[in-house]
């Protein structure tokens, strides 16, 4: 990518500025965990435990080479 890079056009941004949830069963008991798109661990409704997201999963602000003007937008998004 280049310096014209535009965070609103990267399809990775939409998840972390409209996070949406996804419920995967919890490894320790079995129960419903919930998994936000916009955060890197999800916590157990039934056990209360935290586990990390698997890493196919990670956000792109992990690895991408822009992430620091994402992260700089999504701040503002969240104050604003």
């Amino acid at each position: 990518m280049t310096d014209s890079f535009r965070p609103d056009n990267c399809p990775g941004v939409s998840n972390i500025v409209r996070p949406v949830p996804e419920y995967v069963k919890c490894p320790n008991c079995g129960g419903t965990m919930e998994m936000w798109s916009d955060e890197d661990f999800g916590k157990c409704d039934e056990c209360g435990h935290e586990y990390p997201k698997a890493l196919k999963d990670a956000s792109c602000l992990a690895w991408c080479p822009h992430a620091d003007k994402c992260k700089e937008m999504i701040q503002q998004k969240k104050m604003s």
